[in-house]
C-alpha cells in the first residue's frame, strides 16, 4: 500500500464530529511500518484561529502491510505512542 491508500483509510477512521476535518499532510509521519497521520478540522486549517481547533484528536497509525489501523492517544507525545506501536509488532 502506498501513502495516498493509507491515508484514505485513515480518513474513513476519524471520528465522526460536527465539523469537518481534514488529514495534516504535512504533519504525516513515514516509518518502514507504515503511517502516523494527525487531523484537524478545515476551519482550523484554513484560518489558524485557535477558536477553530478540535481537541483531543488522536493520530492514526496506519500499518502499510496489513492495512490495520491503531487510533493512539493524547496523554502522551506522540514518539510514546510511535514506540508502543513498535514493541507490539
Amino acid at each position: 500500500m502506498n501513502q495516498a491508500e493509507a491515508q484514505i483509510i485513515a480518513e474513513g477512521e476519524i471520528p465522526e464530529s460536527p465539523y469537518e476535518c481534514v488529514i495534516l499532510e504535512d504533519e504525516t509521519i513515514a516509518k518502514e511500518w507504515g503511517w502516523v497521520f494527525f487531523y484537524q478540522t478545515k476551519a482550523f486549517v484554513e484560518s489558524g484561529d485557535f477558536r477553530d481547533m478540535l481537541g483531543g484528536n488522536a493520530p492514526i497509525i496506519v500499518n502499510r502491510v496489513t492495512g490495520d489501523v491503531t487510533i493512539t492517544g493524547t496523554a502522551h507525545d506522540i514518539e510514546y505512542y510511535i514506540n508502543e506501536y513498535e514493541q507490539s509488532l
